[in-house]
């Protein structure tokens, strides 16, 4: 018996997501961003959104069926990522049919338990069948209502709130893991307020601010994955996780300086490389010591100072402005100041404009 082994980053099949968030937040405007997204819409919530979709699904069967159409026809109609908004109306579907199957009249009609329990063993199917639009490059992705529960820790003697995946009453503790443990990346998406002291006391408070944001790692208080080592916390916006779905990688950035030898190679005329076979050395200025090698020649090109860029980077709040750039963690580096720097040297651009 032999096997054929392999190793490293495997690419080219698509992603699995679960988004889930309050009502409001932008479950649906975030997924409308998605590359190449055509919606299953159960719930009826992108009515009012320049978005494609199917026709909206009257059964489980219909479901699955459109699911086989977006397989056969993405090469020609270009569709690369399937949304199912909301998943738990689609559950609802699930369980019309089971029960239609069986002949009853409810899912409790099954005896005790059970009709849970055929429940999960039909979502566990269906979730295995969107192997093969994964397996052909398409991107699932599972939208959700959240909703609270009380929870409790053993080391303290206190209930608090839990978001968690809003399915049926009696589902949630079964299902809800099923589509956690099937995705590549829950997301948590939610309101963020920022409160501040209006006295001495700290005894009166105002809101001051109130940002969307999603939440990618799992705490005591939501829940929340990723398999792509993301930020515990990004603004709510497709530029956050656009890196994940770039099919070819990014080129890398050309300096100033090798545009001008380009421009006078083109141009016939010799240059520095033309006397020398050694591989010339990059040098950057004092101030960006210690900053990813690429970044600091996209802003030592686009004469961008440390300071300009932590103030773009404090507005969006990814990070507070005063954090130094050389301490940015390489995943942000190189999944959004490096893939985004044209979107972030406009701002830089625009906040030199303003006047003082």
């Amino acid at each position: 018996m032999d096997f054929q082994e392999t190793n490293g980053i495997q690419t080219g099949s698509g992603i699995k997501l679960v988004i889930y968030g309050q009502e409001g937040v932008g479950k649906s405007s975030l997924a409308a961003q998605l590359p190449g997204a055509v919606f299953l819409d159960c719930e009826g919530s992108t009515s009012k959104m320049n978005v494609r979709r199917l026709p909206k699904p009257t059964s489980w069967e219909m479901l699955q069926q459109e699911l086989q159409f977006v397989l056969e026809s993405h090469v020609q109609r270009q569709y690369q990522t399937v949304v199912i908004d909301t998943f738990d109306w689609a559950e609802r579907l699930a369980i019309a049919q089971l029960c239609s199957k069986h002949n009853v009249n409810g899912i409790e009609g099954f005896g005790y338990g059970k009709g849970w329990e055929y429940e999960a063993e039909e979502i566990g199917r269906f979730l295995d069948s969107t192997e093969r639009l994964i397996q052909a490059g398409i991107h699932v992705a599972l939208l959700c209502h959240a909703i609270t529960r009380k929870a409790s820790l053993p080391e303290i003697d206190a209930e608090y709130d839990h978001w968690e995946l809003k399915l049926g009453n009696k589902t949630t503790n079964k299902i809800a893991p099923l589509l956690k443990e099937w995705s590549d990346i829950t997301l948590f998406l939610a309101f963020q307020t920022h409160v501040i002291a209006t006295d001495d006391k700290g005894k009166k408070h105002k809101a001051t601010a109130c940002n969307r944001v999603m939440y990618t790692t799992k705490s005591a208080w939501w829940d929340a994955k990723n398999r792509f080592g993301l930020p515990e916390m990004l603004p709510l916006e497709y530029a956050s996780i656009a890196s994940l779905f770039a099919t070819t990688p990014a080129p890398a950035p050309v300096s100033k300086a090798q545009q001008l030898v380009e421009q006078a190679q083109a141009a016939g005329l010799p240059t520095e490389q033309d006397f020398a076979t050694a591989t010339p050395i990059v040098t950057t200025p004092d101030s960006l010591d210690g900053i990813f090698p690429q970044l600091a020649q996209l802003m030592e090109a686009n004469h961008v100072s440390p300071e300009e860029l932590q103030q773009v980077v404090g507005e969006k709040g990814y990070f507070p402005a005063d954090m130094p750039v050389n301490q940015y963690p390489q995943d942000f580096v190189e999944g959004w100041c490096i893939p985004w720097w044209k979107n972030i040297f406009d701002m830089i651009q625009q906040n030199r404009n303003v006047p003082f």
